[in-house]
């Protein structure tokens, strides 16, 4: 950390000198996630963290939720091999439930339980050209599930694939493949790909899984605007093996498939302003139908079955109108309405439902050119709840000079409570005797989650590199927590007791965190992150090892090399502290070493990237269970465009 800082200085005193070339004079990037306006980075009321198409490709990661190993703040662990999760300054197990992912600013989470489905999202990483993450709460802009931090994955335009594009990768028990054609129809620009990955999995465990995915995007003239339409396909065809196992099971298979629908269209106004309007559709299937067994009780077969299908419609529109070169404004309004059946996690063969309905209002004032403010707000209605909420956000930043300025921000998120969470009733029923047991019966009546943050930060920036450090207190408060009640009145899966949910009392994570994006002519890139958590949960009610949810320190570092003659080498270094995911068993600290090696070159008329990439490369590490551990793996891939 003091060497990053002491960089970051002695640059900018070099620059304030005036050895500075003509691209660094050129003003910080724009983001548009975190208000939905587009901002540059030093002004946007929050810490973001920007991965680009370079990043991705130099990091070797064959998931994404492995690019976010880099990202200051962010939890990276497999549970099983179907199941990775991140997580931003812990209080989170496998279902990551309080982080909002996007695709190109659509919602594709899961609300039923919660889960993000890491391994089956329906785009493939070849199409990610972008990630913008915000490090903090989100919920003027986005509402719920925006609680502690939100990844708005972006991909390219359809005029930016034209032509076949084709990967392959082996090695190491890893097979993965991707095709992509872009072309034009009509009036259309189109993009079609296809995409699947797999791998073995942990070694001790019956965890083999395959991912296949389609995708498509078209982008038109439309009334004035333009129409773009999104669609996605992903089936997961895994094997599962509970490594923590409360009963007898049997291994078995089962696929797991997501897809989605949106159509965008914007139209810009007479002068500096914008309309956006988004439909969409989301539709998600676990198909794992378990087992049948008779060695639970005697002279009885019981029947699991986890079946679970989802689905939810949602409208958004947005009028964004820049009134001058000191002040810009976006407001909206949304709806979306979310269904679930599942007759295992909520003892019926109805389907249940929630809609949710928010209004939101962003404004940024340029005071002069030293002062900018944020100001915004999201009223936001949950028919689960019953409930409105008030979430507001606002920043002051100030300009030193032309490449440093402080930030002062206050924001709050939220997470509404899930359908399984307020109205789950888990069961196992009898095939062969009027016998139902009941492993989770929710009380029902919970109320939002709710985050608030304030934050002190510094960022610095000269084009080709940009410094950020923050020091952040969040105080959660009604944090959905898990615990056993008494329950005699129904046959339990545990002898008497129940699994319940509940709000819990205030727990505070205070910290640090820091991250350096430095460039140079040459073709050298270095991305490093540092964070610094401690989470308070001394008054609590549950004992669920909150304090241990995150790590005491995380460090992401890549580091990049382009030579001469297309040759590019790069290393990824990742270390975390000893934690414990939520009410699992404590891992202890681990280094994480990658390396890439690649070598472009022309075949024929196409453009190629061969790579050799290795992983773990220190040895063995364990991310989420003491006694499950991923080795070394090396394995080639070959890149081709026509």
């Amino acid at each position: 950390m003091a060497g990053i800082g002491l960089t970051a200085a002695i640059v900018a005193e070099t620059a304030g000198a005036g050895e500075r070339d003509d691209v660094e004079r050129d003003d910080p990037p724009h983001v548009l996630t975190p208000s939905r306006l587009p901002q540059r980075l030093d002004e946007a009321p929050g810490a973001v963290t920007v991965i680009d198409r370079a990043m991705i490709e130099a990091s070797g990661a064959r998931r994404l939720v492995d690019v976010l190993r880099l990202i200051p703040g962010f939890q990276v662990g497999y549970k099983t091999n179907r199941l990775p999760t991140a997580a931003y300054h812990g209080l989170n197990d496998e279902y990551a439930r309080r982080t909002l992912l996007l695709l190109n600013g659509q919602r594709i989470f899961q609300y039923s339980r919660g889960v993000i489905e890491w391994n089956n999202l329906p785009v493939p990483l070849e199409n990610i050209e972008r990630i913008e993450i915000v490090r903090g709460p989100a919920a003027a802009a986005y509402g719920s599930n925006a609680l502690q931090a939100v990844i708005d994955i972006q991909t390219g335009s359809a005029t930016e694939y034209v032509g076949f594009s084709g990967r392959m990768t082996d090695g190491g028990g890893v097979a993965d493949r991707f095709l992509r054609h872009g072309g034009r129809l009509g009036s259309m620009d189109y993009a079609l790909s296809l995409a699947s990955s797999g791998d073995d999995g942990y070694d001790n465990l019956w965890d083999d899984r395959r991912n296949t995915n389609g995708s498509f995007l078209g982008e038109m003239p439309l009334g004035g605007g333009e129409l773009q339409a999104q669609a996605g396909f992903a089936r997961g065809d895994y094997q599962i093996q509970d490594p923590e196992p409360a009963w007898p099971t049997d291994l078995r298979d089962f696929p797991v498939t997501d897809h989605f629908q949106s159509l965008r269209w914007r139209r810009p106004g007479a002068a500096n302003d914008e309309w956006v309007v988004t439909l969409s559709h989301n539709a998600f299937h676990y198909g794992d139908r378990g087992f049948s067994s008779d060695r639970i009780l005697p002279g009885v077969t019981l029947r699991f079955d986890y079946d679970i299908r989802e689905e939810r419609y949602e409208a958004d529109i947005q009028y964004l109108r820049r009134f001058s070169d000191r002040w810009q404004t976006v407001t909206g309004a949304g709806h979306y309405r979310e269904m679930v059946r599942s007759p295992y996690y909520f003892d019926t063969d109805a389907a249940l439902d929630n809609a949710v309905s928010w209004l939101f209002g962003h404004g940024e004032y340029r005071l002069d050119p030293a002062w900018v403010f944020n100001v915004g707000a999201m009223v936001e209605h949950s028919s689960l709840t019953r409930s409105w909420l008030a979430l507001p956000r606002f920043s002051v930043h100030y300009h030193l000079d032309d490449r440093q300025t402080l930030r002062v921000a206050y924001s709050t998120g939220s997470r509404q409570p899930t359908l399984y969470e307020n109205d789950g009733r888990a069961v196992v029923r009898a095939t062969d005797a009027p016998l139902t047991i009941y492993r989770v019966i929710a009380s029902g009546g919970l109320d939002p989650e709710l985050n608030r943050s304030l934050e002190l930060g510094y960022h610095w920036q000269a084009a080709r590199n940009g410094f950020d450090v923050r020091l952040f207190q969040e105080r959660y408060s009604d944090y959905i927590g898990t615990y056993y009640r008494p329950a005699p009145d129904v046959p339990t899966a545990l002898p008497g007791v129940i699994l319940d949910f509940a709000n819990d009392e205030p727990i505070t994570v205070r910290g640090l965190e820091a991250q350096w994006d430095w460039r140079n002519a040459s073709g050298a890139r270095l991305f490093a992150g540092y964070a610094l958590t401690a989470i308070d949960a001394s008054g609590t009610r549950f004992d669920a090892g909150y304090e241990d949810s995150a790590p005491r320190h995380g460090l992401g570092l890549l580091v990049d090399q382009t030579f001469g003659d297309g040759w590019q080498v790069s290393v990824n270094y990742d270390y975390q502290s000893g934690m414990r995911w939520y009410r699992d068993e404590s891992i202890d600290g681990y280094h994480q070493l990658g390396a890439r090696i690649a070598k472009r070159f022309k075949l024929g008329s196409s453009s190629a990237v061969a790579e050799l990439i290795g992983a773990n490369l220190l040895g063995p590490i364990g991310d989420y269970l003491p006694d499950q551990s991923w080795d070394r793996v090396l394995f080639f891939r070959l890149s081709i465009d026509h």
